[in-house]
């Protein structure tokens, strides 16, 4: 089965502005932080095949793995890390963005992926639940990037960081 994946979420963080922009230097330590991902191979100049660890209700007899590559490119001036989906890897393709934005406080975080899984073994009585379910799984595993994200802003050296240290209020689209 096919399912279709649209999600776009957002985080307001205390750090400034360019104090995040310092992650999209680091473009493999970013994909890095997103959850279940199991690995991630560089196989092109900036071309990555990122393999997640399985993901579903086993119980229900869903779950699986999804692997995709994906050509990311950096607009350091527009604070933004896009990704398109190579064809012929994996068994996904997921494109997305991860945008950073000023904002009165702070920054915020912006991260939208969209795409399709294919090949999604899901028993015929679930099919009608399973793109909520599967689109529900993903939209969670983006909150936990975005909340390592944040915390990768406090980890940053004291050097490093511009703005008061305190917890972020959770803004979300």
């Amino acid at each position: 089965m096919k399912i279709a994946l649209a999600i776009e979420r957002s985080l307001d963080v205390p750090a400034n502005y360019e104090q995040a922009r310092q992650l999209l230097h680091d473009v493999e330590g970013t994909i890095r932080r997103f959850p279940k991902l199991h690995s991630l191979k560089k196989i092109g100049e900036s071309d990555y095949l990122s393999e997640m660890n399985p993901m579903g209700a086993r119980a229900l007899g869903i779950s699986h793995r999804v692997s995709y590559a994906a050509r990311y490119a950096v607009d350091h001036g527009n604070g933004l890390l896009r990704w398109e989906p190579l064809r012929k890897h994996g068994n996904a393709q997921i494109g997305g963005k991860f945008q950073l934005s000023k904002t009165g406080g702070g920054t915020r975080l912006t991260f939208g992926v969209n795409g399709e899984l294919d090949e999604v073994p899901v028993p015929l009585m679930y099919r009608l639940l399973a793109p909520a379910f599967i689109q529900g799984k993903f939209t969670r595993l983006v909150d936990i990037f975005l909340e390592q994200t944040h915390a990768a802003l406090l980890a940053l050296p004291a050097a490093e960081q511009k703005s008061p240290r305190k917890r972020a209020t959770g803004n979300r689209k």
